[in-house]
């Protein structure tokens, strides 16, 4: 049976309400110190949950501006043709130019062209697709990285000891008469000058 000092006890230390409390007690059969564990995991994991959930939903909806944004457009048209049409992303990426987008459409404006906005829905660009494959990628070269192996690191050591050994003896004994070092190193496919 449950005490109403158990209760206590376990809202002063977890801040929960009396139903948490009652609950968690009665699921670990009175243990305040196990019914404590049990809240902050399940705690823990809820709030997790909801952080990734917030997460992906401002993913979502940021997914969701850009493609309003090259879904809706900006047409320059004639009486008879439409002259070109440009996303209103494109405009918003371009809002420290706004002077010369400024001066642009009113240029078309003098030259009598009229301009309406309207929403295309178009299968050219799909913003939703570009970014989780973006973010398939990056998993992918992060799971990539961890699964490679860090053994090599004493080989190359001592590769690099040695390569460092055999330039400092090609350094000293190649010495012309200029001044000038000279290192054939015919791995590396390059030639070396040092001018001293």
């Amino acid at each position: 049976m449950i005490t109403i000092e158990q209760i206590d006890e376990f809202r002063k230390r977890t801040n929960s309400s009396y139903s948490d409390a009652k609950y968690f007690l009665e699921k670990n059969n009175g243990n305040i110190l196990d019914a404590i564990i049990d809240f902050e995991r399940t705690k823990a994991g809820s709030a997790s949950n909801q952080n990734n959930r917030q997460h992906n939903d401002m993913g979502e909806r940021f997914a969701d501006f850009l493609q309003k944004g090259f879904d809706t457009r900006v047409i320059v048209e004639d009486k008879e043709t439409v002259l070109f049409s440009v996303p209103v992303i494109l405009l918003i990426i371009l809002i420290p130019l706004w002077l010369v987008v400024v001066l642009f459409f009113a240029f078309f404006a003098v030259l009598g062209y009229k301009f309406r906005i309207q929403e295309i829905s178009t299968n050219g660009f799909d913003v939703h697709s570009f970014l989780k494959n973006i973010n398939a990628k990056m998993k992918e070269q992060s799971s990539f990285k961890q699964q490679k192996p860090n053994n090599n690191t004493a080989s190359d050591n001592t590769q690099e000891n040695k390569n460092t050994g055999n330039f400092n003896t090609a350094e000293t004994s190649a010495n012309d008469s200029s001044g000038q070092k000279f290192d054939d190193d015919d791995d590396d496919d390059y030639n070396e000058f040092i001018v001293e």
